[in-house]
């Protein structure tokens, strides 16, 4: 038999639609207007309720003949050239869930939103930039509450006493939260604060965390650096810091009695950008990653087949 004393997992996630969202303090939607029959220079920016995008006017248009960006027509024509419409990326309040890290809400004090997603297990922020986090969930709207965390993002672990006086503060960029007692109807409220600077969150990724398998040794994780380095015919060098991303290979071991449900996990998140959570253990919060899932399961112990997880880092 297996010790299942830890636990690789995959955050199977739920895709968060408007009426979900029972309050929030990021409002409007997004700065810019919302988009109606009017004239537009290049460069202006409106925004769709109905898609959660903002879109950029890439020519003048006036209101007499209006171009509703929701329509595909209106941002690209059948060769793929654009027409009078960029999609500029999610509005401020849906860049938290849109599926990638790098798309930020923002807001100036705080962020603070109530959700009503039914059942959810466990649930991830990424690219976090605050300095407090608050988090209480309920087994249903108004209900009994069932987790809560009231903690500050400070990730600081001094080795001595010099580093514990004069050692920069390390704040935490993510939060991963675990073991969370599913019921049908449950509310989640989450605030991140700063007394200090404006309030960021890139990924707000909930849904039912399933175990795939008892994490093996040898796992490897693998940073990427997305900057753009060039050098000029004189030797002269640019560096553009840019964002970097976290990939992720892991082995696990599972009963063959799981292998097929683990088999159909993969497949059901597979194109799709989702949580990997190599170790539950503490000090290996580094092999808990955000990405693309590719997988392979091997059967040469058919009572305990194994799991290879590689997991593509995304920003």
């Amino acid at each position: 038999m297996i010790d299942a004393g830890d636990a690789c997992s995959i955050l199977t996630p739920v895709k968060i639609t408007a009426a979900m969202i029972t309050s929030t303090n990021v409002t409007p939607e997004d700065p810019n207007p919302v988009w109606a029959a009017n004239n537009f220079a290049v460069g202006d920016r409106v925004y769709k309720a109905s898609t959660h995008r903002v879109y950029e006017a890439a020519q003048v248009m006036t209101s007499g003949a209006p171009k509703d960006p929701e329509i595909p027509a209106n941002r690209f024509n059948a060769a793929g050239v654009v027409t009078y419409w960029i999609d500029a990326g999610p509005t401020t309040l849906y860049a938290m869930f849109d599926g990638l890290v790098s798309t930020k809400t923002r807001r100036a004090g705080s962020i603070s939103i109530t959700l009503k997603p039914g059942y959810f297990n466990g649930f991830a922020l990424f690219g976090v930039e605050a300095e407090h986090i608050v988090a209480t969930v309920k087994d249903a709207p108004g209900g009994t509450v069932i987790y809560s965390v009231d903690q500050d993002m400070e990730g600081s672990a001094p080795a001595d006493y010099y580093e514990y006086f004069f050692d920069r503060f390390k704040p935490l960029t993510q939060f991963i939260a675990t073991g969370i007692d599913p019921y049908n109807n449950m509310e989640i409220t989450l605030t991140l604060s700063s007394a200090s600077s404006s309030v960021a969150l890139g990924l707000f990724a909930l849904g039912d965390l399933r175990p795939a398998g008892v994490p093996l040794a040898g796992a490897s994780v693998e940073p990427v650096d997305y900057s753009y380095v060039s050098t000029n015919e004189f030797g002269e060098t640019t560096v553009k810091k840019r964002n970097n991303a976290t990939g992720l290979n892991i082995s696990a071991k599972m009963e063959i009695a799981d292998a097929n449900s683990v088999l159909d996990t993969i497949k059901e998140v597979l194109g799709t950008p989702v949580v990997v959570i190599g170790s539950q253990v503490t000090m290996y919060e580094a092999l808990t990653v955000f990405g693309l899932v590719s997988a392979r399961i091997t059967y040469d112990d058919f009572e305990e087949p194994v799991v290879n997880i590689t997991v593509k880092g995304l920003i």
